[in-house]
């Protein structure tokens, strides 16, 4: 994908780069702007040089020999005081010319995360997420789920 990146930026004359996929059909324009208001102003600020959407995630996690990783085992908290991890969810990348040339990828070195609605961030990867994708549209669609 960088490399399709880079093309677009030597070709495309931009300030901002934004870049989404296909796979992600309940992407919503609120959450697009929501995610480059926050890019200009962490960008002006000098906090970032990029910004990712992501998924917050509070549970417990073990690697493949069972042993825990983020939490003990023999002290069990509730997993919202867990600390939180960021998994990058695929949706929306933004992105400068400058920072792409550092890095020569869409994520800079100084990135932003943005939450994204769990529901809203669903990607499209194999069939069981388009039929995930296909429920959470269908209770979309019905009203009976509202948007974030």
């Amino acid at each position: 994908m960088n490399l399709i990146l880079a093309d677009d930026v030597a070709a495309v004359e931009a300030d901002t780069y934004l870049m989404t996929h296909t796979t992600n059909p309940m992407l919503s324009s609120q959450t697009i702007q929501a995610a480059l208001d926050a890019y200009h102003r962490e960008l002006a600020s000098g906090n970032c040089d990029s910004l990712f959407t992501v998924n917050k995630v509070q549970s417990r996690f073990y690697r493949s020999d069972g042993s825990a990783i983020n939490h003990d085992p023999d002290n069990l908290i509730q997993t919202q005081d867990l600390e939180p991890w960021y998994e990058e969810n695929s949706n929306l990348y933004i992105f400068s010319r400058e920072s792409f040339a550092r890095t020569n990828a869409r994520i800079g070195k100084k990135p932003a995360l943005h939450i994204m609605d769990k529901l809203e961030a669903t990607d499209i990867d194999t069939p069981e997420d388009w039929s995930m994708a296909e429920a959470i549209h269908q209770l979309r669609t019905d009203g009976k789920v509202l948007q974030a």
